[in-house]
């Protein structure tokens, strides 16, 4: 008798990145905290550069105050003006900004997205990366990690309203494909779980809305949405259409997992991780970037941004 009626509770199971999306799902966060990790700490230059709505800024700067990423302090003593400085919990979510900068580093489109670059210190070259696993330091792949959830099921205890209203607020600042940058995409919450979920095996249209508990027309936008990035391809099987990740979408994998990484350090609240992520090494995915050019690991403490330059030769100055 200790199985668990899915009619008593309230949405499908949880799961690390969902509950990190309910801190991080939108867009405007994703791309305020690009700014911060960049130096950005007053108000108006988080407007001046992201463009955004001054009381959306407002309430997003206060949204990442209240979940501890941030916090408001005066300039100087003798100086009233406030600016956000970020904590701890923020920074620990660098290797999934490093993820996004590798995405678009190689998958260019509007170089105006990135107008800066990332550089190793510990060899003076602009970053190229592979996420790999600190026990076996090799890379890490969808195919070489095996998700399983902890029992008993956990489940989002949100009601059906409350996760509708995420997809709403995500689709509502939909860029447009050829426009898409990947602060957007990762601010989509729907966006993530289904690839999250494709990454673990094809699957087709109603198994996905209903394990993720989405409607139909919103699973089908988000997944055309994806097939136009190049991410999903659609193929009909019988009188069903199937969808599987194509190999550009490889490169997303790394930002999923360190999001569900940062999840489970952070959005757990005391209870065991939803589910375990297991690596072909038999340990659990604890996963890092590692240099292309020395072998040594990425981190906040070695590396720095410089204003991007006209040579791609990568070398450091």
């Amino acid at each position: 008798m200790n199985q668990i009626n899915r009619d008593t509770v309230a949405g499908p199971p949880t799961t690390s990145l969902r509950r990190a999306l309910r801190i991080l799902g939108d867009p405007w966060t994703m791309l305020i905290l690009k700014e911060a990790y960049n130096g950005e700490r007053r108000f108006g230059g988080f407007q001046k550069k992201l463009n955004i709505p001054k009381q959306t800024l407002s309430l997003r700067l206060t949204h990442l105050c209240h979940e501890q990423m941030m916090y408001r302090r005066q300039v100087s003593p003798t100086h009233t003006t406030l600016e956000y400085a970020l904590t701890a919990k923020a920074f620990d979510l660098q290797d999934a900004m490093y993820s996004i900068w590798l995405w678009h580093e190689a998958n260019p489109s509007d170089v105006s997205v990135l107008p800066f670059e990332i550089v190793h210190r510990s060899c003076g070259q602009r970053i190229s990366a592979r996420y790999r696993c600190t026990h076996c330091r090799n890379e890490v792949l969808s195919e070489s990690v095996t998700v399983e959830h902890t029992q008993p099921l956990q489940f989002d205890p949100r009601d059906r309203l409350s996760r509708r209203n995420d997809t709403a607020v995500t689709a509502a600042g939909d860029l447009g494909a050829e426009k898409m940058v990947a602060a957007s995409l990762v601010g989509d919450i729907a966006c993530n779980e289904i690839l999250y979920t494709l990454f673990r095996s094809p699957s087709h249209l109603k198994a996905i809305a209903d394990g993720l508990d989405l409607g139909m027309s919103v699973a089908r936008g988000r997944l055309e949405k994806l097939r136009l990035l190049g991410l999903v391809e659609e193929r009909q099987d019988g009188r069903k259409l199937t969808y599987s990740v194509l190999p550009k979408a490889e490169k997303f994998y790394p930002l999923l997992l360190s999001i569900a990484d940062w999840g489970d350090r952070w959005c757990n609240d005391g209870q065991p991780p939803p589910e375990l992520r297991v690596h072909s090494c038999g340990e659990l995915v604890h996963g890092r970037f590692c240099c292309d050019h020395c072998g040594g690991w990425i981190g906040r403490e070695n590396v720095y941004v410089r204003p991007r330059q006209d040579n791609s030769d990568g070398e450091g100055s």
